[in-house]
């Protein structure tokens, strides 16, 4: 089975090193979806006007498949 690693960047970027087996890109796209979820829940605190969150998911060879990106935009704020 692959491997994927999943990158946070939440004005911090941290790196997956680790890792998790998948079936295929596709599952690796629906994890990565929830594991977005799971983290924005687990700290509701970043979740703040102008706040952007995202999650890259990489192969093996290190190629970013895809980004899930979150932007919590409330009206009045101004993105950068």
């Amino acid at each position: 089975m692959p491997r994927y690693f999943f990158d946070i960047d939440n004005h911090k970027h941290v790196d997956d090193d680790e890792g998790t087996n998948l079936t295929d890109d596709e599952d690796a796209r629906v994890q990565a979806v929830i594991f977005a979820g799971d983290y924005l829940s687990d700290h509701p605190a970043i979740a703040r006007g102008g706040t952007r969150f995202s999650v890259a998911v990489r192969d093996e060879g290190g190629s970013v498949l895809l980004t899930v990106m979150v932007t919590i935009d409330e009206p009045g704020d101004e993105l950068s």
